[in-house]
C-alpha cells in the first residue's frame, strides 16, 4: 500500500513537470518538493532524500 502510494505521488510530481510549458527553477523546486515529501513520508533516509535533491539540483 506504502509504495503504491508513493509511486502514485512520484508520477503525479513527474507528470507535474512535464506538463509545465516552461521548465525554470520554480517548477523544478516545485517538483523536488512533492518528490521529497513523498520518499519522506515512505520513510525513506532523511540524508539519501537530501543527496537526491542536491544531486538533481
Amino acid at each position: 500500500m506504502v509504495l503504491a502510494d508513493l509511486g502514485r505521488k512520484i508520477t503525479s510530481a513527474l507528470r507535474s513537470l512535464s506538463n509545465a510549458t516552461i521548465i525554470n527553477e520554480e517548477v523544478l523546486n516545485a517538483m523536488l518538493k512533492e518528490v521529497c515529501a513523498a520518499l519522506l513520508e515512505a520513510d525513506v533516509n532523511i540524508k539519501l532524500v537530501k543527496q537526491l535533491r542536491e544531486n538533481v539540483k
